[in-house]
Parts: structure tokens; sequence; C-alpha cells
């Protein structure tokens, strides 16, 4: 019987300790509302946008920063990215990953579409460009409270 009880509570310790680090999966708050768009960005090699829309699907408000935005290859690395939540254009984001000169103040994450609060089934863009190596490719967005997958 304590031998049974011993693997119970350690089992849960891993559990708790754990989650999301032993290929457990990472949702959160957030789903895409049909599939994003991926392209090409200018003429730079392995330079990507994402775009596309998330809703909330949680029961709670999501307070959401596009400086939490991380964009993951197949390893769990990180890639250079940045993110906004805008619709459209936002030139801190569409330049990221080109080879013109972008400024400090846009670097660190675009001010336009900066943060934004999702109430429960609240719909908002999000627009992410990065950089990929050759051979590397993006198979998630980080957004700080969970995942959301890139095919």
């Amino acid at each position: 019987m304590g031998r049974i009880a011993g693997i119970v509570v350690v089992t849960a310790v891993l559990a708790l300790l754990g989650h999301g680090r032993f290929g457990g999966h990472h949702e959160g708050a957030l789903r895409w509302d049909g599939a994003p768009r991926t392209s090409a960005l200018g003429m730079s090699s392995g330079a990507r946008l994402v775009f596309g829309h998330v809703v909330n699907r949680s029961d709670r408000p999501a307070r959401l920063r596009a400086a939490d935005v991380r964009v993951l290859d197949s390893h769990g690395r990180r890639l250079p990215a940045g993110a906004a939540f805008a619709d459209g254009f936002v030139p801190g984001v569409a330049l990221l990953g080109s080879r013109t000169e972008v400024s400090d103040a846009v670097a660190g994450g675009a001010a336009v579409g900066g943060e934004v609060v999702l109430a429960p089934g609240g719909r908002a863009p999000l627009s992410v460009s990065f950089t990929a190596g050759p051979g590397v490719r993006a198979t998630a967005i980080d957004y700080g409270g969970g995942r959301l997958a890139l095919k």
C-alpha cells in the first residue's frame, strides 16, 4: 500500500512541476479563428509573416502583450520575431525579418497593437514576423499563456 501511495505522490508532483516540459500540450486560452496565413517577407531568405485571428476560448479575460510573443522551432528554440495585435501593415512587425533598418523603438515590439485584452469569446488579429535559417521550421507561437500551432 505504501508503494502505491509513493508512486501516486511522485506522479502528482511530476504532473505539477513538469507541465509542458515533457512533451505535454501547451494549450492556453487562445485558439486560431480559422487557419493563419503564412507568406515570405520581402526578398530576405527565411523571413516570414504569419497573420491570423485568435479567439479567447477560456471563461476569463485574457491580457496579451506583443512583447511576450515568441516563435518556436520544432526543438522549442526561439526564432527572431516581432508581433502586434493589429490588422494590416504594422511597420515594426513587417520589417523585422528584412535587411532594412528597424528603429530601436520598434525592435522590442510594435507600439501599435502592443497589448490587447480579450473577453471570453473575444477575437483579435495577430501579425507575427520571424526569421528561420535554412532547414529550420517554425512550429508554434508562444504567447506567454499557451501556444498556437503553426502547420
